[in-house]
């Protein structure tokens, strides 16, 4: 320590203390554990079994006379569906309310779609609109064809 002081000694350049350091890694460990918690939750839970299996049935039944029935029942258990695939199955709905809340949902993401799924949309809501006799209907399906690209 020939020429040093003991104030320049302090002088370290400072970082982050042990302590931290420590706290920042719990908190990392936590987080990735409260992840994985809710990964495990909704990912591999009963309810998310149940509504793939009834998803398979539906597409199993599609042109079957039960088909509708299972549409139904699985809008009453679940509701407005939110994935794009879902969404053209249930245009194919009887239901005619049905329909026009798929609609309003698809007017939602239609516009932010990749253009092959809009060209698939568009295609499919021309035909919608060539045969259907419901007024609500062919509003819906006007005002979603204005949102889109093509």
């Amino acid at each position: 320590m020939a020429g040093k002081t003991a104030s320049t000694m302090n002088d370290r350049p400072s970082g982050p203390s042990r302590l931290q350091r420590l706290e920042d890694r719990a908190k990392k460990i936590e987080a990735k554990s409260a992840k994985a918690s809710l990964e495990k939750l909704f990912s591999g839970s009963k309810i998310a079994k149940k509504k793939s299996s009834e998803l398979s049935e539906i597409q199993g039944l599609r042109g079957k006379p039960e088909y509708y029935t299972k549409l139904s029942e699985f809008y009453k258990s679940y509701g407005t569906p939110l994935d794009w695939d879902l969404q053209l199955l249930f245009l194919d709905h009887r239901d005619s309310l049905i329909v026009v809340e798929v609609l309003k949902e698809l007017e939602k993401s239609a516009p932010t779609l990749a253009l092959e799924k809009q060209d698939l949309l568009a295609k499919k809501l021309d035909i919608l609109e060539l045969s259907t006799f419901d007024s609500a209907v062919l509003a819906g399906v006007r005002a979603l064809k204005s949102r889109i690209l093509r």
